[in-house]
């Protein structure tokens, strides 16, 4: 009953209650009609070249001036570190797991081993990294630097050809966001550190080039990855998207194309129209309904009224499809929270590469050729920067209903993580958007914070770990690094008026009475 009341009052703090009344059941659902395929290009389908490590470092800021670390977040941040384990690791702080035997079914209890693993070290890692602390200075230097080894070793006995950086399986997130998360996390995080690792740099550098290498060359030309199944692989689609900015913010080339293919799988999940994925086992293709998902499974089937609810098809105002084959689990919180951080990210890489296209056309010494490379380059950010900004006015719409908040109707690992991507790409857009938004996810998350310090999830993934690092990346959300010409011409581009094609949302309706359904196991 308290951990019912605790639900209750957390999508109440946040506003987002108008859809807990959704029911999932057994029966099968009628098909739902096909979200239209995003084609790629043909000459996408060529392999992208393998990365390169260099010393350049864009310079970057934050987009505002940082809050003081709450409360709240120091009381998490400290849950974090009293649950690292002896080896440096973090487990999933409780919860299931998949059986690796026995049909695939969840077990659960004391007597489940939790061990160590790499996904949830890698965002325990982020959150203390982004409140302050590197591996050489902060309040937690000694935590970073001891998860940050446990991190590298596994990464240097990872094969270099696998999409795989870890054998620890059926994980929590790898059941629900996709089985490679693990190497997206790792990418992500070594990213952010490369230049702070102190003693381990040289070791860093090698393994951040190992896990960019493995991802770019398993990155499918419609921007996903082969095999990429689970509950909403959209959601670790996305890390891999982001962990490729901040790579190339430190100084890693990466080839054009894998930044191409990026921007398009996000412009697709945003607008809820998403690229048609190779198939295989485990894969969910696009606009497919859930009884034709390859090698996999779903534990309910929502009916179509459900399916609306979450997805927002057929709900008045919100735009997009998604669904299930969308890989959101019929969750337009995930899949146009995923497409809109997404989209900026990319932007924001393209924004580097516009400048020093500009530097170029200013060099009374560059060759005809170059300057018709950089005046491509502009061209090519130009039309970027009108679809992003479309898809950024329209996320600053969607976010102030209520029903589309909700997401799945109550919050697990998978909110959370949304509401991050949400906050980062708000951010860049500013004003009275970010702050209405910011206040929302404060107030309610720090409401939702358990006595311990910690975040639970009510459904999915409940993990502690995961959980109350993905809230305070969300409450620390201000204190993301973006780059410093990124940032310069954001606030020129975010005022351009709406698209005609994209109408806004009605005013929320008034919520109707939270009445919570259980995760059918």
């Amino acid at each position: 009953m308290k951990r019912l009341l605790r639900l209750l009052g957390l999508t109440a703090a946040i506003g987002v209650a108008g859809t807990l009344g959704t029911r999932l059941v057994a029966e099968d659902p009628k098909p739902v009609a096909p979200a239209p395929a995003v084609k790629a290009a043909a000459a996408d389908n060529a392999p992208a070249s393998p990365v390169k490590v260099t010393d350049n470092k864009i310079e970057t800021k934050t987009a505002v001036t940082p809050k003081p670390l709450s409360p709240a977040v120091k009381k998490g941040l400290e849950y974090l570190v009293k649950n690292q384990q002896d080896d440096g690791g973090w487990n999933q702080g409780g919860g299931w797991r998949t059986q690796v035997t026995g049909g695939g079914g969840r077990v659960e209890g004391k007597n489940v081993e939790d061990p160590s693993d790499i996904g949830n070290t890698c965002f325990a890692l982020l959150a203390l990294f982004r409140a302050g602390s590197t591996p050489v200075e902060g309040e937690y230097k000694d935590a970073v630097a001891k998860g940050l080894k446990f991190v590298l070793n596994r990464v240097e006995k990872a094969d270099s050809e696998s999409l795989y950086v870890t054998d620890v399986r059926n994980t929590q997130l790898q059941s629900k966001i996709g089985p490679y998360v693990d190497t997206f996390l790792v990418n992500l995080v070594l990213a952010e550190m490369k230049g702070k690792a102190g003693p381990d740099e040289k070791r860093l550098t090698a393994a951040l080039e190992k896990t960019m290498n493995k991802i770019v060359k398993h990155q499918t030309a419609e921007g996903g990855f082969a095999n990429n199944g689970g509950w909403a692989p959209t959601l670790s689609v996305g890390i891999a998207n982001k962990s490729f900015t901040r790579a190339k913010q430190n100084g890693v080339e990466v080839d054009k194309r894998v930044f191409d293919r990026a921007f398009a799988q996000a412009q697709g999940a945003a607008s809820g129209t998403p690229a048609m994925p190779a198939a295989g086992p485990g894969t969910v293709v696009a606009g497919a309904p859930a009884s034709s998902v390859v090698g996999g499974s779903l534990a309910t089937k929502p009916t179509d009224s459900a399916l609306s609810a979450r997805s927002g098809r057929g709900v008045a105002g919100l735009p997009g499809g998604g669904g299930l084959g969308a890989g959101d689990a019929g969750v337009r919180l995930y899949s146009q929270g995923q497409g809109a951080g997404n989209s900026q990210d990319a932007v924001n890489a393209l924004r580097i590469d516009g400048k020093q296209a500009e530097q170029v056309l200013k060099d009374s010494k560059a060759s005809k050729e170059d300057k018709e490379k950089a005046e491509k380059k502009l061209g090519e950010l130009r039309k970027a920067e009108e679809a992003n900004g479309r898809v950024q006015q329209n996320l600053a719409r969607t976010v102030r209903d209520e029903r589309f908040v909700a997401g799945f109707g109550s919050n697990g690992g998978e909110e959370f993580l949304s509401f991050l991507n949400i906050s980062e790409a708000l951010l860049i857009k500013g004003g009275k958007d970010w702050e209405d938004w910011d206040a929302k996810m404060t107030k309610g998350l720090e409401k939702a914070q358990d006595k311990d310090g910690s975040w639970a999830g009510q459904h999915c993934i409940t993990g502690k770990t995961f959980c109350t690092a993905a809230a305070l990346l969300v409450l620390t959300a201000d204190r993301t690094p973006f780059p410093v010409d990124a940032l310069k011409v954001s606030t020129t581009t975010n005022e351009k008026p709406a698209s005609p094609s994209l109408p806004a949302p009605p005013a929320p309706a008034t919520p109707a009475p939270a009445t919570p359904t259980p995760e059918k196991k």
